[in-house]
């Protein structure tokens, strides 16, 4: 009776952490697959923002700097035209970096994120289902309580560790396009987010007739 009594205890006790980790997973902000996806609509002439990775802020070079003469009016220029090329930078580094994560993460991106994965094939399944996640050390570990927050942690790990280096490889990409074709972007720098939600990227201040920045001479990475 008491090993009956244990097991209907340790059922319920898996159904609760099943439902608390799924409310985890699918009620969180951020998501593998929110940051980078497969082949993002900007590769294909789509400048929309629909697929943007969410992972970095624009920051443009400020004009009218206090006593200093030379800045009054040259606030670097963000047209539409600059625009396109960030976002195309953007999903040039989501696609490369695609085809270098690890196969489960590649999973959970082509089936729309942890959420809909999970609900899909169910929480624990998708333990067993993809081994090298860290949400499934978890949830194989054998300590049902700790499995949620300790696959919620899992899971925001692997979600800092995509929009860092998405961001990364949008700011080296910016740098390395800048240092290639001498004029482009000038002005424009990014910064990363890591942090829940994505970032929208800013709307177009400019005409694409404004004039731009000059070019900064001897242009080079910032140290990280």
């Amino acid at each position: 009776m008491e090993v009956f009594a244990m097991k209907k205890i340790t059922r319920w006790i898996a159904i609760l952490a099943s439902i608390s980790l799924f409310g985890l997973i699918s009620g969180c902000a951020t998501d593998i697959a929110g940051t980078i996806k497969k082949d993002p609509a900007a590769l294909h002439g789509d400048y929309s923002g629909k697929d943007l990775s969410g992972a970095f802020a624009v920051i443009r070079a400020p004009g009218d700097i206090p006593h200093l003469p030379a800045s009054n009016g040259k606030r670097a220029r963000l047209s539409q035209i600059e625009i396109d090329q960030i976002l195309y930078l953007d999903a040039d580094c989501q696609a490369q970096l695609f085809e270098q994560l690890p196969g489960w993460a590649q999973a959970v991106v082509k089936e729309g994120g942890w959420g809909a994965l999970a609900t899909g094939i169910g929480e624990w399944a998708f333990a067993s289902y993809f081994p090298g996640a860290v949400v499934s050390h978890y949830l194989q570990g054998g300590a049902v309580l700790g499995a949620v927050t300790g696959a919620n942690s899992g899971r925001s790990r692997q979600e800092t560790s995509a929009k860092g280096a998405q961001a990364y490889c949008v700011i080296l990409q910016l740098y390395e396009t800048k240092n290639r074709y001498p004029g482009t972007l000038p002005g424009i720098n990014v910064v990363p987010w890591y942090g829940n939600g994505d970032v929208g990227l800013q709307k177009s201040t400019n005409a694409t007739t404004d004039p731009t920045l000059s070019p900064v001479r001897g242009n080079q990475m910032p140290p990280p």
